[in-house]
């Protein structure tokens, strides 16, 4: 099989990377033991200050544990030192004017503690950052990432107050847009795919079960306490094929009521009009339409029930709810065909010629659905049709946690966050043509977390925590009967581009997490376990309403096509010129339907699959100071990965037979998958304290990349549960739109022996491995043809040989101190090993004899019987990253602003960026394909991953502007100048890659969808000509600067052609900038009894895009397609505004 050596390739890389890893290991600890000295007595100092950023002076700071009490006072400008602190687990708090707030983790500190931060709300919040993070935490963090506190949390200028938006202030942070299943931001992180980036919540496990990325992503900002961001080299107690690991720390009560209520107003009037906003007849008003309302309250403190209860000092509580209405107007450009097509007019199949085409019935009431063009300047030329569509969304989200104090030595907390969000319209462009073509998104998230704190004494502590997630990530679509009409080469925009396609998954977890924690002289120890549970349950189905697709294959004409110099006449059987041409007729290249038979479900419960799960996992670390300027972290993690199975034996696959076609398909396979039992995870990190201001380290480590669940799971949802027939036009058997296929017409499945696989439909009855006679089947569906055409079964599996895969890490890196500020500079390495990808062992549909081995033909090359196209998931996908990553932070000197700062430098290298493509494919614009042009060679997929972005760099800045202290100002009233605050986040980037499709099946490897052309000429891309949005530079000759290789000598399939020679990814789009802005003025007013203020009015004004910068997206990257080397979206917003009030009190 082809696919095989590039299997065997990668998988010795695997061995040999893995070995030297472990070499390394085994070197450093050796070598390293020969440093070891006995410690100094550690002092631990650092700054107190408020949310602005200013010092906080005389303020008690105790350190406790088991009885012990430490204590000291900041100076005026908010220092603080506590001399000969013992290692070990100490509770802190700090008291202020009058009240106390308590830092709600357990504070491990390590020997040397290194400087830190603590940072005091206005809600009696203490929230801590560390100029070393793995040096001193409540968790060992890695050497990447970011830690935020509640107050950069809550007062950055975030769109949506989206918390995960912060993650990319991160060196060797990007968005990965390709990765978002459950339209949820995913980040690539340090080169890879987005679903290997994880998320928790206070600790529990807060990642999609299903699909990956983020959940919980628009949890109320002002109940976060911090953000602990991991990336890079990361200890053992993490793993999961984490490429970053990011824990939001919630918010508890304290001794005091504390909370805010708050409003953010967002409205189109305020902003200002997108690049491609027109004013037309159908969209006459200046912007669409956009308006935003983010509304909620969180308020914490301790419980008491009058005469019941009393739990100040013991128990408290914490709750919050966040609301969000949105309607939005988006921006949409279409390419749509002209009256005259409408009318059987094709003047583009021959230049200066034109054919009159005789019009299909069917296909005029299609055409009459399309809105006809209105932009003739538009990005697609005269089929330009540019107008808004509204998208809706709205989301309820609130939690509440109760802590309890339990002793002095034991805490527990439990919290409850739930989620609902319904919308937005994923698909905005479909709506315009007809609203029930709309796909929404609804997700209903739940997660519960249960955790108990034990500190035996100062040195040991024991954490028990428990939790449950729950998602239903769904995309439901309304129209259950229009079949969908798709382009391959992205001629006009699809017709009902959906057709139905139901994808709904509801995923549990439920994971118990054991660790236990122990300081001893010259090591802190941490070792534990973790047991994980998924118990799902999907639904599956592309296109049950059936799908026609024109172009990209050659179709046949049912009629005599007249041309109006009679130089170009078409007879009834030849092939047809162009796509145009072949859509008028009614003459598709392909029809495919996802069909389930009878006796199991349809409609939205197509492709049922009840998915199970089981992971264990444990690990061992210790940060061991060797002397006063070296410390080692090492340890070991060990997880284990049970095979994805389905409850009710639901599942299917393919095995290699030594007989004809040399495959079997087989029902309820067993084992469904190769599960790898030696899933070892091996960290190091040695770092060298070479002064009090500089430290330098270097280290590395694997971890285990798990399936995904949802892509990677091709068990289930496919044949004989829900069939995918395609047939493809050949000569002597056009397809003709109208043609069904439907349940109530499906054969049964048999075996070879001739016994029904499922008499009673009960599936769980089935033995395991149980052969199923594929041939009978495809002669029982092609009686269902007009021509009996024999059309071989799409299957879709899991390969044999599939594993989990690894990630490999490497990095080198110093930090050095400035004063008040600190600068980072890291190389850092990865490897993705095994990556899963789909392979294609049988070529794709139409492939030509000599490229399909397991489809049967007799000798005059005629379909007898066989696999059709097999999708089979396989482990052989690789990918390298290399970057400089710089970042500083802190706090400018005298009075100065506070500053993050980030700057990554990297090149990401894969052979395929994601397992698939996305959900629905057919829209106009850039496309990303996740498939290979020759799928029998995946070396020359060796490109920049679809998410490599050269150069990235991000600056948040917070500045008190003290207008208080402005000489001309003093005369005016103190509570209307003081207060004042000015922050920003800017971020710049370079261009993200694209590839170049030809849009025509080149060779008789059959059509996917992904040819290249040859590039003959050199285009000067930019934005910056006066059409802006031709980004190629020629306009309608755009494809001059390429050749598609058909009618070559040598060249097989239809056209008679090779495969192209652009590689992929070889294109940049343009670069992207944006700066946002927030002006916040703080108004206290009333006084508490015990002294401070009772309450904050906060005003906020948020500039989004503040210079309305145009920052074009990717240009239509289909040679035959409609607008090809044009734009016709922008990558972010035009200016938005932003005003809100909050009351913190």
């Amino acid at each position: 099989m082809p696919s095989k050596p590039l299997a065997r390739k990668n998988h010795r890389h695997g061995h040999l990377l893995l070995h030297a890893v472990w070499a390394f290991l085994v070197a450093s600890l050796f070598s390293l033991a020969s440093w070891c000295q006995q410690p100094s007595a550690p002092a631990w100092e650092g700054t107190l200050r408020d949310y602005a950023s200013k010092p906080i002076g005389g303020a008690a700071i105790e350190l406790s544990a088991d009885g012990h009490k430490f204590h000291t006072l900041t100076a005026a400008d908010g220092h603080f030192l506590f001399e000969h602190i013992p290692a070990g687990i100490y509770q802190l708090s700090v008291k202020s004017s009058g009240h106390t707030a308590r830092y709600p983790q357990p504070l491990n500190l390590a020997t040397p503690p290194a400087h830190a931060v603590l940072t005091l709300t206005p809600q009696g919040v203490l929230a801590i950052t560390f100029a070393q993070s793995e040096a001193v935490s409540a968790k060992t963090e890695g050497t990447g990432g970011e830690a935020l506190s509640s107050s950069s949390v809550s007062q950055l200028p975030l769109n949506k107050r989206d918390f995960s938006q912060l993650l990319l202030l991160a060196a060797g942070t990007m968005t990965d847009s390709n990765g978002a299943n459950n339209f949820t931001q995913q980040f690539a992180i340090n080169g890879q795919r987005g679903v290997e980036a994880t998320f928790a919540m206070d600790g529990a496990d807060t990642s999609d079960p299903e699909m990956g990325g983020a959940t919980f992503s628009n949890f109320n900002v002002d109940a976060v306490q911090e953000i602990q961001s991991s990336s890079g080299w990361m200890p053992a107690e993490i793993g999961r094929g984490a490429a970053g690991f990011t824990n939001i720390l919630t918010r508890s009560g304290s001794n005091d009521i504390h909370g805010s209520v708050f409003e953010f107003l967002r409205n189109s009037a305020l902003d200002a009009r997108n690049y491609f906003d027109h004013s037309s007849i159908a969209n006459p008003g200046r912007i669409p339409p956009f308006r935003r309302n983010e509304f909620g309250f969180t308020n914490g403190g301790p419980v008491v029930l009058p005469h019941l209860y009393d739990g100040r000092r013991k128990t408290f509580y914490y709750g919050e709810y966040q609301g969000f209405r949105q309607v939005l107007g988006t921006t949409q450009v279409l390419p749509v065909p002209t009256a005259q097509e409408r009318a059987g007019q094709d003047s583009t199949a021959y230049p200066g010629d034109t054919l009159f085409v005789p019009v299909n019935a069917q296909i005029a009431r299609v055409l009459a659905r399309y809105p006809l063009p209105n932009f003739p300047e538009g990005a697609y030329g005269v089929h330009t049709f540019a107008t808004s569509s509204k998208v809706v969304t709205n989301a309820d989200q609130f939690s509440v946690r109760i802590d309890q104090q339990i002793g002095a030595r034991n805490h527990l907390f439990a919290r409850v966050t739930y989620d609902n969000l319904t919308g937005p319209t994923t698909n905005p462009d479909q709506t315009v043509i007809d609203p029930s073509f709309g796909i929404q998104y609804i997700d209903r998230q739940r997660n519960l977390a249960v955790d108990y704190t034990r500190t035996l004494s100062p040195k040991l502590e024991l954490e028990t925590e428990f939790s449950i997630t729950r998602t239903t990530p769904s995309f439901p679509t309304t129209n259950r009967t229009d079949p969908a009409v798709k382009f391959n080469d992205g001629l006009f925009e699809a017709f009902n581009s959906a057709a139905g396609s139901v994808m709904t998954a509801f995923g549990n977890l439920f994971q118990l997490q054991q660790s236990v924690s122990y300081v001893t002289g010259k090591h802190s120890w941490k070792f534990g376990g973790e047991l994980r549970f998924n118990r799902d349950t999907t639904y599956f189905g592309i296109s049950p309403n059936g799908e026609y697709d024109f172009g990209g294959g050659t179709a046949y004409s049912p009629v005599n096509i007249l041309s109006q110099s009679g130089a170009h006449t078409i007879h009834a059987g030849d092939p047809l010129p162009d796509t145009l041409s072949s859509l008028l007729t009614g003459s598709p290249f392909a029809y495919t339907v996802a069909v389930a038979p009878p006796y199991f479900s349809n409609g939205p419960h197509i492709g049922p699959a009840a998915i199970t799960r089981n992971a264990g996992d444990l690990y061992l670390q210790d940060t061991w100071k060797l002397s006063d300027r070296f410390t080692l972290d090492y340890g070991l993690r060990y997880e284990r990965y049970s095979a994805i199975s389905e409850r009710a034996h639901r599942t299917s696959g393919v095995i290699d037979t030594t007989t004809s076609p040399g495959q079997e398909f087989v029902v309820n396979p067993r084992p469904a998958y190769n599960s790898n039992q030696y899933d070892w995870g091996p960290r190091v990190q040695l770092d060298w304290r070479a002064n009090n201001h500089l430290h330098m380290h270097a280290g590395g480590g694997l971890t285990t990349i798990p399936p995904n669940i949802w892509q990677d799971n091709f068990l289930t949802g496919s044949t004989p549960f829900v069939i995918y027939p395609r047939l493809t036009a050949s000569r002597g058997a056009g397809i003709a739109y109208g043609f069904q296929i439907t349940p109530s017409q499906l054969p049964h499945a048999y075996t070879p022996g001739g016994q029904d696989i499922f008499p009673t439909g009960d599936t769980s009855a089935v033995a395991p491995n149980t052969v199923m006679d594929i041939n009978r089947y495809e002669r029982d569906i092609a009686s269902l043809s007009p021509n009996h055409q024999i059309t071989p079964l799409n299957i879709s599996a899991i390969d044999q040989k599939f594993t989990n895969g690894y990630l490999a890490t490497w990095t080198v890196g110093l930090e050095r101190t400035f004063a008040n500020l600190t600068a980072d500079a890291n190389y850092v390495g990865t490897a993705g090993i095994r990556l899963p990808r789909i392979s294609f062992p049988n070529a794709y549909p139409g492939a030509d004899p000599q490229f399909a081995p397991y489809t049967q033909f007799d000798s005059s090359g005629t379909l007898t019987g066989g696999f059709g196209t097999e999708q089979l998931v396989t482990g052989t996908a690789h990918s390298t990253y290399h970057a400089l990553q710089l970042s500083l932070q802190g706090n400018i000197a005298h009075g100065g602003p506070g500053v993050q700062a980030s700057y990554t430098w990297s090149k990401s290298i894969d052979d395929t960026s994601s397992v698939s493509g996305g959900f629905i494919t057919g829209a106009s614009g850039a496309v990303a394909q996740a498939f290979p042009q020759n799928p029998f060679d995946t070396h020359a997929e060796k490109g920049p991953s679809t998410f490599d972005i050269t150069h990235a760099f991000t600056l948040s800045l917070a500045q008190d502007l003290h207008l208080e202290s402005v000489s001309f100002l003093r005369p005016v009233y103190r509570k209307v100048t003081a207060g004042w605050e000015l922050l920003s986040i800017s971020t710049i980037t370079s261009g993200a890659p694209f590839t170049i499709y030809s849009g025509i099946q080149q060779t008789g490897v059959g059509s996917m969808g992904v040819d290249r052309p040859d590039q003959i000429a050199t285009p000067q891309l930019s934005t910056a000509r006066k059409k802006r949005e031709d980004y190629f530079g020629r306009g309608a000759d755009n494809a001059s600067y390429f050749s598609v290789p058909i009618h070559v000598p040598g060249g097989t399939g239809p056209n008679q052609g090779r495969f192209g020679t652009l590689g992929r990814d070889t294109f940049r789009g343009p670069a992207y900038y944006d700066y946002d802005f927030s002006l916040i003025k703080d108004t206290p007013f009333g006084a508490r009894r015990g002294g401070g203020e009772l309450a904050d009015l906060q005003f906020r004004a948020e500039f989004f895009n503040l210079f309305n910068i145009v920052n074009m997206g990717l240009p239509a990257n289909n040679i035959l397609g409609s607008g090809f080397g044009v734009i016709s979206r922008t990558a972010g917003t035009s200016r938005q505004i932003q005003f809100s009030l909050k009351v913190i009190y």
